[in-house]
């Protein structure tokens, strides 16, 4: 996409929306320090309709002290410039995992998904609600002791997802033979929970995640149980050691705090400066659009101080062919 500057020209074709963001606790203060809404900002286009790879260019009136702008194309959207929810994205899971000691045993451990879990950290809730298997999703450890992380692979995780519903993740350990056979330790952790929207940055659900990010239920077993490294989304790890044998048969879990897995980050950091204050207004602002489609292009000019600020929002529709 490319920009650049041009002359204004009269024949205009437009559809605004004011928005004055002006709060009643500072209007005393706005008079005082002389801060006006920038009213006489408009913008225009002087075609109705444009060919994929032509410049459209947006006439500009008004003298406001800042102006940004959004195309409308995805990733540049006004509207989604904030947190947003979106059901265009793909969700996928990532951990690590390692193991150690005495690890000639099947797989005791078990990767789960439930979007029913009512966040009842108990044995009776737990198993009230539905779990999905994905252990045979991920890419685990060789049969074999190691301390070496092994990268899980991303998980696509989008037939679970439920619409108005959070999602949880747990890891269950399950010994086996304990009687006769020394048990595995696992040690999971980088945990990252991603949802991809077209045009957008990927947003990591739990890149935030310190404390509180799972916590354990113990079913059976009272010799070990997950511990859990409370440290930064980075250097979160969940450990079970290793039973050694003769050690009563185990059955635990530990389960994650519930994800809105369809939120996506915004664009806000995509916005387009065209004015800043100390520069002047351009006469015209123009834009290149590569695909056809109608557009919402959107304009905020703004007047502020470090105390007070007041904007104007115009919505021009563009359509290209």
């Amino acid at each position: 996409m490319e920009y650049s500057f041009m002359k204004f020209n009269d024949d205009v074709m437009k559809k605004t929306i004011l928005v004055l963001s002006v709060s009643g606790l500072f209007l005393t203060a706005c008079s005082e320090k002389g801060i006006q809404a920038p009213n006489d900002f408009e913008v225009a286009i002087t075609n109705a309709k444009y060919k994929a790879g032509d410049s459209v260019q947006f006439n500009i009136s008004g003298n406001p002290d800042n102006i940004t702008f959004y195309s409308g194309e995805p990733g540049n959207e006004y509207d989604k410039r904030d947190f947003f929810s979106s059901e265009e994205g793909t969700l996928t899971f990532q951990f690590n995992s390692q193991t150690r000691a005495g690890a000639t045993l099947p797989r005791n451990i078990a990767v789960l998904i439930s979007t029913d879990f009512t966040g009842d950290y108990t044995e009776e809730g737990v198993k009230a609600a539905k779990w999905t298997d994905i252990t045979s999703r991920a890419v685990l450890p060789a049969n074999t002791a190691s301390n070496a992380d092994v990268v899980s692979g991303e998980i696509n995780l989008d037939d679970l997802k439920v619409k108005g519903s959070p999602m949880y993740l747990a890891f269950r350990y399950v010994s086996e033979n304990a009687a006769g056979t020394a048990q595995r330790y696992w040690n999971m952790g980088r945990m990252l929970l991603i949802n991809k929207v077209p045009g957008n940055s990927d947003f990591e659900i739990t890149a935030t995640i310190e404390k509180g990010f799972f916590q354990v239920v113990e079913f059976q077993g009272a010799d070990n149980k997950w511990t859990i490294n409370t440290g930064t989304a980075t250097s979160h790890r969940l450990i079970h050691t290793a039973n050694a044998i003769n050690k009563e048969p185990d059955d635990d879990w530990v389960v994650s705090r519930g994800f809105q897995v369809f939120q996506s980050l915004g664009n806000k950091k995509n916005a387009v400066n065209v004015k800043s204050i100390t520069g002047g207004t351009p006469a015209t602002f123009s834009w290149l659009y590569s695909a056809p489609g109608t557009y919402k292009a959107t304009f905020i000019a703004l007047n502020a101080d470090k105390d007070v600020q007041k904007e104007v929002i115009k919505e021009v529709w563009v359509t290209i062919e």
